[in-house]
């Protein structure tokens, strides 16, 4: 699973500290889905977005903490008419400008096909916001097939699929920026 392990010499040491196994197709799952959202997470709180995740995966472990420690925002802003909010509420994540309205949505797609998540970016699609999918890079075909779909004619320039090895780099990468920002300010 490439991309998954930003540091592959830790690989076995989580594996067993999540009591995981490479034969456990469902709890993988589950661990990469939860990793990369905790990325997308900790990536956003950086570049100084507030951040979101739905409800039912705040108590979902990030390495040793449950997102809803790493989050900013426990509760959605109410950004939209109610129905629009609720629809927003069930996306992985979702990074807030400073005006309170969503910069970013983002779909960690590990073992789901994107036709839900492209269904929620068109209901979102008024909105001047960043659409992702993130997803391992065996996916990329698959989606670019589903884009082409006619019903997703609308969104089909503005979703952007990122694969999972491009997501841990940038998260490098941004921890290293905002560690040389420190020292000099410019």
């Amino acid at each position: 699973m490439p991309g998954l392990w930003a540091l592959n010499d830790y690989r076995e040491k989580v594996l067993e500290k999540f009591d995981l196994s490479t034969g456990e197709n469902k709890q993988e799952n589950l661990f990469n889905h939860t990793y990369y959202q905790g990325l997308i997470v900790e990536i956003g709180n950086l570049k100084n977005f507030e951040t979101h995740v739905p409800n039912q995966d705040k108590n979902k472990l990030f390495l040793e903490r449950p997102l809803k420690e790493v989050i900013s925002l426990q509760d959605i802003y109410e950004f939209s008419y109610p129905t629009i909010v609720k629809r927003a509420s069930t996306i992985d994540v979702i990074w807030f400008n400073h005006r309170k309205l969503p910069y970013a949505f983002f779909e960690v797609e590990h073992s789901t096909d994107f036709q839900n998540s492209l269904g929620k970016y068109a209901d979102l699609q008024d909105f001047n916001s960043k659409f992702f999918l993130v997803c391992p890079i065996e996916k990329k075909r698959r989606f670019e097939d589903i884009i082409e779909v006619d019903i997703f004619k609308e969104i089909k320039n503005r979703v952007q699929f990122v694969d999972y090895d491009y997501i841990s780099n940038l998260h490098t990468k941004t921890i290293e920026i905002v560690e040389l920002q420190k020292t000099i300010k410019l």
